[in-house]
């Protein structure tokens, strides 16, 4: 019996901490989407002045975009679609949020394997 419940223990750990993986992953695309929506607002505030665009690894070009010009926004699937900078935005913000919806039920599902994981240990002092 005491074989079982480290095996119970071992795999809820693991859990919790895939877990707590996924949200680290899920703040960080968040805190992405945020600084890209900063960096949007201030492409639309500078119309007038250039700005550094990455090119690759540490190599960045200074470029003067045409703000009225369309972006080409990945929408999933390898397929790109045309959108002004304020689709852009939209777009971006649906992103942000469905990230956000998806940290609350990673932390849920955390909060549930704590439980789980305190349900054992309290089992196992009462026997």
């Amino acid at each position: 019996m005491e074989q079982e419940k480290i095996q119970i223990l071992n795999d809820l750990n693991q859990q919790h901490e895939m877990l707590s993986e996924q949200i680290k992953i899920v703040e960080q695309q968040i805190n992405e989407i945020t600084v890209f929506n900063k960096e949007l607002d201030t492409l639309e505030n500078n119309k007038d002045n250039g700005i550094l665009a990455p090119l690759g690894k540490s190599v960045f070009a200074f470029m003067k975009p045409n703000i009225n010009e369309k972006f080409f926004v990945d929408v999933g699937a390898g397929y790109f679609v045309r959108k002004n900078i304020n689709e852009t935005k939209a777009v971006a913000s649906e992103q942000k949020h469905r990230l956000e919806s998806f940290k609350v039920q990673l932390l849920d599902e955390i909060q549930n394997v704590a439980m789980a994981l305190e349900e054992v240990i309290i089992e196992h002092r009462n026997s």
